[in-house]
């Protein structure tokens, strides 16, 4: 999996900014960041994700593409600002679900996963009655609160210092970003840019069993697999109706794969535009700050001879030579 981005991420009108091109194998990426289909090119859902974040969603989107799906997956939505403003409207402001599924459906993907495409899951079923429904689960409410408090919500040093570099790079608004996480958090009573207090860690673990519950007694049995990825392809190949792959069933963390994907995009981005001239003309700038240090030097020895005696060095020696 890979994943292109160009400047002008945050503007209104764009360009499909992340492309999931099967490689068979995780080019390590990714962050990523949408377009979902009832059949390949139909412009629909074929698979809604129900299941919350931390319960497996990204191994999830690659498992999905080796079976020839396209999943879209939050952890692409910070390289998409108008695509997060869209979501926002939807699912914290009371707007409309078109603009916000017309983000995804432009750009050819089939699966929703993960917040915030998670909270549409009951109208995106509605909307596509013959998609089927997937809830994600870990082994208890309690692994799965462990789980993502331990995600890295505040990151800092090298870390944000590069997420930063990338936000104003692609004009991103990183603080926006941080607060869009935490809003899709608290719909669930989490908030893990928060002092976890046990109430807190109570009403967290409440909100993923209220939830889970939810889309159990709203999709019928007949539509809906409940999964663990411990349980491996048999029990989702089963449910999507086709043959189990030859390889083992992916865990992968696409977080990893999106940032370095970006950072080679950049780099790539930069070498054409800046670095290629630079290197090309190096030999001569190599030269002119050679020249501009034997001019130091030999003034140096001419007129600051105490100076340079002082600090000692080759231009000492040379006042002594002389």
């Amino acid at each position: 999996m890979m994943v292109s981005v160009r400047r002008g991420v945050g503007g209104s009108a764009m360009s499909p900014l992340l492309a999931l091109r099967s490689t068979g194998t995780l080019l390590c990426l990714a962050l990523g960041s949408l377009h979902c289909g009832l059949a390949a090119g139909d412009g629909g859902i074929r698979l809604v994700g129900a299941g919350l974040p931390c319960t497996g969603t990204q191994s999830l989107v690659v498992a999905l593409e080796h079976l020839g799906y396209k999943s879209c997956h939050g952890v692409f939505f910070w390289l998409n600002t108008t695509m997060r403003r869209r979501w926002t409207e939807y699912t914290h402001e009371g707007g409309p679900l078109e603009p916000a599924l017309g983000t995804l459906l432009e750009q050819g993907y089939d699966v929703t996963l993960d917040i915030p495409t998670v909270y549409a899951w009951k109208d995106l079923a509605d909307r596509y009655p013959d998609s089927k429904v997937i809830l994600t689960v870990r082994d208890s409410p309690e692994r799965w609160y462990s789980s993502f408090a331990a995600k890295l919500h505040f990151p800092d040093g090298g870390i944000l210092a590069a997420m930063g570099y990338v936000a104003w790079y692609y004009s991103l608004d990183l603080d926006g970003f941080w607060e869009f996480l935490s809003q899709n958090q608290r719909k669930i009573g989490c908030d893990f840019r928060a002092e976890q207090t046990p109430e807190l860690r109570k009403r967290c673990i409440d909100g993923y069993v209220t939830h889970n519950a939810e889309v159990h007694r709203v999709i019928p049995s007949d539509r809906l697999l409940v999964f663990n990825l411990k349980e491996g392809w048999a029990p989702l190949c089963k449910f999507l109706g086709v043959p189990v792959p030859d390889i083992h069933f992916p865990m992968r963390d696409i977080t990893k794969g999106v940032t370095m994907d970006i950072f080679k995009d950049m780099m790539d981005e930069k070498l054409s535009m800046n670095f290629r001239p630079f290197l090309w003309f190096s030999p001569l700038v190599l030269a002119q700050w050679w020249c501009v240090w034997r001019l130091c030097r030999c003034c140096c020895r001419r007129y600051c001879g105490y100076c340079c005696r002082s600090m000692g060095g080759s231009a000492s020696k040379g006042n002594k030579a002389a």
